[in-house]
Formats: C-alpha cells, sequence, structure tokens
C-alpha cells in the first residue's frame, strides 16, 4: 500500500470522479485507476463499485476502509508538521480564505497578532466567499478559512457571533429606535444580501407568519447599503459587514436576536503548534480580549 494509491482513492471520492481527481493530483485518469485497483488487488476485495451509470460509490469493505484511509493521511500530515516545528526558527506561511467583511474587520488584528507573536509565521490571505472558501479548502490551495456555514467532513471551530441589525437611511422613520422588532417589517421594502444567510433570515420571518416583502436581491452587501442609502429599502446586515457603512445610514438593533456563527474550518483538527492551530488560539485570544 501507497500513499500515491490512498491519495488516489480519497481524491475519486472527494471529487466524485476520475476526471476531477486526475486534475487535481496532476496524474492521468488511467494511473489514479491503476492505483485503486493496484491497492485493491493488494487487499483482496473490491472497494469502489464500478457502474458508469450511477455516482461513484463505496462497496460495504469499502466504506470501512476508507474511514481508516483517511485518518492514515491525517496522521501523515501531524508526522509532517510535527517534523517542521523541530526545524530551528521554520519560516511557515498560513494561506487563510476570508470573505470581505473578515478580511476588513478580524484579518487586520490577525495579522498584528502573529507579527508580534509568530513573526516567522506568514500569513498569506485570500478573499472569497465563503463557497470558494470551502472549495479551496478541499483542493488543499489554502490551510484554513473563515466561513459562515457549517460543512460536513471538515473540523470547524465556531470563533465569532456576528449580530444582525437593521440598517435604514437616516431619515427612516425606523431609525430613531433604539430596537426594532422583526414585526414592524412587515410591508417595509426588504433588500436581500445573497451572503449565504438569507434563508436563515427568510425563515425568522416564517415563524412569525410574516411575509417580507423582498424588493431586492443583490449578491453584495455594498450594494445592498447603496441602495439602502438611496432610500431604496431596509435590510437585515450581520455588524461586521456594516462597520464601515458611513454615518448616513443607522444601524438599529433587532428583537429577537439574531446572529450568523462564524467558524473557522480546516480540513482536519489542526497539529498542536501548527499555523493552523496557532490560529485557532489567536482567534480564542483576540475574542477574550474584545480585540475583534
Amino acid at each position: 500500500m501507497t500513499l500515491t494509491q490512498v491519495h488516489a482513492l480519497l481524491a475519486v471520492l472527494e471529487y466524485n470522479g476520475f476526471t476531477e481527481a486526475s486534475k487535481r493530483l496532476y496524474m492521468t485518469q488511467s494511473a489514479i485507476s491503476q492505483a485503486i485497483a493496484a491497492l485493491e488487488q493488494e487487499l483482496g476485495v473490491d472497494i469502489l463499485i464500478r457502474d458508469r451509470r450511477k455516482a461513484i460509490q463505496l462497496t460495504a469493505a469499502g466504506d470501512r476502509i476508507v474511514a481508516h484511509l483517511r485518518n492514515i493521511t491525517r496522521e501523515v500530515n501531524a508526522i509532517k508538521e510535527i517534523a517542521w516545528q523541530e526545524k530551528k526558527d521554520p519560516v511557515r506561511t498560513l494561506r487563510l480564505g476570508c470573505f470581505p467583511s473578515v478580511c476588513a474587520c478580524i484579518l487586520p488584528a490577525v495579522i498584528r497578532y502573529f507579527e508580534k507573536h509568530h513573526p516567522t509565521i506568514k500569513i498569506i490571505p485570500y478573499e472569497e466567499n465563503s463557497a470558494a472558501i470551502i472549495d479551496s479548502l478541499r483542493s488543499e490551495n489554502i490551510d484554513a478559512g473563515f466561513v459562515h456555514s457549517p460543512v460536513k467532513g471538515m473540523h470547524a471551530v465556531p470563533v465569532y457571533q456576528d449580530k444582525f441589525t437593521v440598517v435604514v437611511p437616516e431619515s427612516h422613520p425606523l431609525a430613531a429606535n433604539d430596537i426594532v422588532m422583526i414585526d414592524a417589517l412587515a410591508g417595509e421594502p426588504l433588500i436581500v444580501s445573497k451572503g449565504g444567510y438569507e434563508l436563515s433570515i427568510m425563515a425568522l420571518f416564517k415563524e412569525r407568519n410574516i411575509e417580507p416583502l423582498v424588493k431586492y436581491e443583490f449578491s453584495h452587501p455594498d450594494t445592498a447599503i447603496s441602495f439602502i442609502r438611496q432610500g431604496l429599502g431596509i435590510a437585515l446586515l450581520p455588524e461586521l459587514t456594516i462597520q464601515t457603512m458611513g454615518p448616513d445610514l443607522r444601524s438599529v438593533a433587532l428583537a429577537p436576536t439574531f446572529y450568523r456563527q462564524i467558524s473557522l474550518l480546516t480540513r482536519d483538527p489542526p497539529v498542536e503548534g501548527s499555523p493552523s492551530g496557532l490560529l485557532q488560539a489567536c482567534m480564542k485570544t483576540l475574542t477574550a480580549e474584545e480585540k475583534i
């Protein structure tokens, strides 16, 4: 059994086919197929059900075997990490995926922390949306990423609760309130920012038997903020998103309180002392010291 065979099999499963797996591993499809066949021959059992009419599936034995193969890859990565740590002042990199509001409001504090406490680790930020961050993690183009939705099969640690507020123009009647009840938004023209959390917002209205008046939908919150500024509607936006929105808009607390959970995501649990592990510790410290 070789690591090449193990990686080939796991890639086929992760990317749901030989074509994409071959691209990711820079191998031909025939080489991927031969590696998996050699592994099956050595073990004396079929791992994959081969049926071109159906998606890739595991045999019963394959399902049990793959769980252990995943553990093998985790342990190999842990061994490599320990070896890196034993080198004298190794210069390391941490490729970190961040969606825009995290880039603007959390990342500067993280980089400042690492420059002070871990100067040999260089953070390389990748600004992407949550879906792209998850895909980059799966393809190992980044080491860790901040996301606001749970991902099955990956290691996630909650690091920040981002509270939603009602954002209105300064001249809007609701701007004078300290708190706005969700019921008060019935009939208000709503601008929805599709950041992956809009379904939760819609569910919040549904719980109160309110049919929201959705007037506009945009992929980027900056567009929603521009429309609010022009008096074209109001929006429910997370606090991180509105920290730089300007003085001509008003952010009013929403009742009931509603959060999006921001988590730090890695493919596997980080090894103690690794860049990703130090990032987790950094987030705990910054949160406890209220620096984010």
